[in-house]
């Protein structure tokens, strides 16, 4: 889902503080390797798309990040959700506006496949 259909499905939160601004990966974005490029170039007309990252999950080529020994498949994404307000109020309990949208979206959020949610502070 490209921005815009996200933030159809989505919305905003009540008070329009909340909403999802994008996708984010979890743990981390999924890294390409030369050995990614060489498999869809070898097998995939050079298209680097889902199919030639899922072979290379067949063959063992795994994410570059430094570390990091998880397939393209065991990579997640998370909504990334953009907040005018803080996520806490001043006595620590959690914005309620943020929880009712939390709360509204995550039937959606699991339906879609996303791991959950980040959050990022607009300035």
């Amino acid at each position: 889902m490209d921005t815009q259909q996200l933030q159809q499905r989505y919305g905003r939160s009540e008070s329009g503080n909340f909403w999802i601004k994008d996708t984010i990966g979890v743990p981390h974005p999924f890294c390409i390797t030369p050995r990614h490029v060489q498999i869809a170039d070898d097998h995939h007309g050079g298209m680097l798309g889902e199919s030639a990252l899922q072979e290379a999950d067949r063959l063992g080529v795994q994410c570059g990040m430094r570390g990091c020994r998880l397939s393209f498949s065991e990579h997640e994404r998370a909504l990334l959700i953009s907040c005018k307000l803080e996520l806490k109020g001043e006595d620590g309990k959690i914005n309620l506006e943020l929880f009712d949208y939390i709360k509204a979206c995550g039937p959606l959020c699991e339906q879609d496949g996303y791991a959950g949610f980040a959050f990022l502070k607009e300035q």
